[in-house]
Parts: structure tokens; sequence; C-alpha cells
């Protein structure tokens, strides 16, 4: 698929597409699948509090860089600091949801998961002044087995999911599954997907462009990355936690390969993204949605996500 045909003209800089950059607005110690001494939300508030500070940091290279991202939010996050999701509003950002108490997708029930999302989505809403309609499963736990909160994301509103990692990784990922943008209909209506951007090593695909990836790689073998998936005509996407670029956070107490993930590089977060900033063009997830031309049509059906077939009107069982 050409660059053209994904994306119109306002969607490209100097020949190359415009990338979204990516926050997952949460504290130092919103961490998934593991247990530590704050996994319980009533001791969040007694935890020491650097994610204002780190998210302002985040704000000033975008702004050095003239470019805007959008801050997949934790509901949590927005209630205790509203002054901040007010400073992103106003300063022209995206506002998008990142579930109230960050927990894995498929460690919950429906009705749990929905419960969450109406909670979340109403402080954000209330707050922000923005209609907030982008969302992210925190540690990108969309995967098959949960492919079911689609239809709650869009009954309440969130038309745009960037949770799907077309490769194998801890918490989900779909391994084999388009990169492409796509449009999935669901019995509440239609939710544009966006999956996150990965790159071919060797025989193995794998991310490159944000979170542990980020800070482990080279630059040299990030840049390899993004023009993979340039030349295919195809935005790259930034994701970054806002403790990511503080290496005097607090250590949590995990197990040694989890806590290699967590804390690698630390030091060498902010550089690589103020590089991959002056490299390349950002923006919201929003602006580079509406600046996609072609959404080939998907599915819900039992439990899998499945291509409308072209043309004919039929659909295809076989999943993307």
């Amino acid at each position: 698929m050409s660059a053209s045909r994904i994306l119109s003209e306002k969607g490209m800089h100097h020949g190359r597409p415009v990338n979204s950059f990516c926050v997952d607005l949460e504290e130092w110690f919103h961490i998934c699948g593991v247990p530590t001494v704050y996994q319980d939300p009533s001791t969040w508030d007694d935890a020491p509090a650097h994610v204002v500070e780190d998210t302002r940091l985040l704000m000033q290279m975008l702004d050095e860089a003239g470019a805007k991202g959008t801050f997949l939010t934790v509901g949590w996050v927005c209630e205790k600091y509203p002054d901040l999701i007010r400073e992103l509003a106003d300063a022209g950002h995206e506002i998008g949801c990142h579930t109230y108490f960050h927990r894995l997708v498929f460690s919950q029930t429906p009705e749990e998961f929905e419960a969450d999302i109406s909670r979340c989505v109403k402080v954000l809403r209330e707050v922000s002044g923005q209609p907030v309609t982008a969302f992210r499963a925190p540690g990108f736990s969309m995967k098959r087995s949960c492919f079911w909160a689609y239809e709650i994301l869009r009954r309440h509103g969130l038309t745009v999911d960037v949770s799907i990692v077309p490769a194998q990784r801890d918490h989900g990922g779909v391994d084999g599954f388009t990169r492409n943008p796509f449009l999935l209909h669901t019995s509440e209506g239609d939710v544009r997907c966006i999956p996150v951007p990965v790159m071919k090593v060797g025989p193995r695909t794998i991310p490159f462009s944000g979170g542990g990836y980020l800070r482990l790689f080279p630059r040299w073998l990030i840049y390899r990355g993004y023009e993979q998936n340039h030349r295919d005509g195809r935005p790259g996407m930034s994701y970054i936690h806002p403790r990511e670029i503080n290496p005097e956070q607090p250590r949590l107490e995990l197990p040694w390969k989890k806590g290699f993930k967590y804390y690698v590089n630390l030091a060498s977060t902010e550089g690589k993204l103020r590089d991959c900033l002056k490299r390349y063009r950002f923006t919201t997830i929003a602006e580079v949605v509406d600046a996609v031309t072609e959404w080939p049509e998907y599915r819900l059906a039992n439990g899998e996500i499945v291509p409308v077939m072209p043309n004919t009107g039929a659909r295809s069982d076989q999943a993307a």
C-alpha cells in the first residue's frame, strides 16, 4: 500500500508521513502485571508525586519542536491533577482515555471494564472540555481474549483505538495482525483502529518507537523502524510515559526482568525523544486519523476481528 493511499497530503511532511506522539499519562507507580506496594489504589495518595513535573517537561519538549501530542490519561491522575489536564488542553494537546485505574483489560470482566471506562471518560471530558475519543489499553492489553472491549469503548463514545500491537509482547499483542489503520464495525458503531507500529528485524516483528524499546535500542535502529513504516506510507507513533524522562524517579522492587524493562537506560530517553522530534514530524492521534484516506473494513465475529470482503459485501471469517 503506498503513502498516497494511506494518508492525504495534509498527513505528509517533506515527503514523509506525519507521526502521532502519544503520552500514556500515569504516575511512576502505575505498573501492570506484578504486585507492588502501590497495587491498591488506596495507597496512591501516599506515594511521592512526579507526574506533573515530568509531564511539563514533555510539554516543553513538544513546544520546542512545534509539535502537539495526545495524552492518554488515567482517570485517577485527571481527578488528582485537574489543572495539569486543563493546561494540556489549553496548549492544544489532545486528551485521550487510558482507563481510570490502569488495570489490564483482560484481567477484568466486561462489567468491571465498563464501569471503569464510564468513570474515566466522565471525568476526562468534564475537566478537559474535549470530546475525548481516543483510547489506549494499559500495557497494550488489547488481545484476542478481550476484543469484547471494543463494543464497550464505542458505547462510551471512544471511537479511536491505539491499543493493538501486531507482535508478541507480555501483556497483549496480536502477533501477525494487520499493521495498517482499519475501521472496525461493532454493534455499537464503528471504531477506527491504528495499530502500534512495529518493525522487522530478521525474522522477528518488534515494536521500536516507545517505552522500553526506545530506551533499549540505539538511535539508528529506532530510525530504521520509522523508515520501514514510512516506506510503506504508514505513519509512525511515538509512545512514552512521563516517568521515562525522569532518571531520578523512585524505584519499585520488581522481578529482575520486569525491573530491567522498566528502568533500563532512563537517562537516554529525553535525548532520544528530542532527536526524534527534530528528525520527524509529530502531531495528535486525531490529526493522523483525519489524514488517513483508506480504512479497510473489519468486524467482530465470534471473538475475533475479521475482514469485510471488498466489493461484494461478503464477510470473511478469517482473522486479521
